[in-house]
């Protein structure tokens, strides 16, 4: 049990460190919403990342299929989505640079923790990569002799979540850290960057839709 655990352990985990425009995007929320909504974020791509573990594991192959037939429009929405969110974000630090008056005490953040989960589940969920990554990996869980019993599921879909939340919850803490040793106008900054960073990527990944 121990060993399949830390399979998937080390799943999420692989999974989650490289830097994409989903580990920009959760830095740059923790650092102008604050913890909560970081450690939200981080909770909703993780639980995609579980919840992506589980049907690929149960279902296999089926998702496969189904993934790769539609990835020009998994490919297209998650540019969409991405490009909407880093307009938003420019937009949004843009505004905060202009009105200085805005910059002088701590900006309050009205949106819902609801909502900022919504947002990295969605954005999360589009990445069909992320399937097909645990694709390769069950038929070597299901090669070690673990069965699709509902304990050995559990154990891979669990570990998976927490190796996928602990690198999340380390950028959270990251963005923290900045937010804490750094001014209004600095953050502010930092966040209109980190917004066409958002852009440039989900230009990159539409393109990669669209010709390979």
């Amino acid at each position: 049990m121990w060993e399949l655990f830390a399979i998937g352990f080390a799943a999420g985990l692989a999974l989650a460190i490289p830097v994409g425009p989903m580990a920009i995007m959760l830095i740059n929320t923790t650092i102008s919403r604050g913890l909560r909504h970081g450690v939200v974020g981080a909770l909703g791509m993780a639980s995609v990342d579980s919840a992506y573990a589980l049907a690929v594991f149960v279902v296999g192959g089926l998702i496969a299929a189904a993934l790769t037939a539609l990835k020009l429009a998994f490919g297209l929405i998650g540019a969409g989505i991405l490009l909407v969110l880093g307009i938003q974000t420019a937009y949004k630090n843009l505004n905060l640079l202009k009105n200085k008056d805005s910059l002088k005490g701590k900006t309050a953040d009205s949106s819902s923790l609801g909502k900022t989960f919504g947002t990295f589940v969605a954005a999360t969920a589009v990445n069909a990569p992320t399937a097909l990554y645990f694709l390769a990996i069950a038929p070597n869980v299901a090669n070690m002799g673990y069965s699709l019993s509902f304990t050995h599921v559990a154990i891979f879909v669990i570990s998976v979540f927490f190796g996928s939340l602990i690198w999340q919850e380390t950028l959270v803490f990251a963005g923290l850290a900045i937010r804490g040793i750094t001014t209004n106008r600095f953050r502010a900054w930092l966040g209109f960057v980190g917004g066409l960073l958002i852009i440039a990527l989900a230009i990159s990944i539409g393109a990669r839709a669209i010709w390979n």
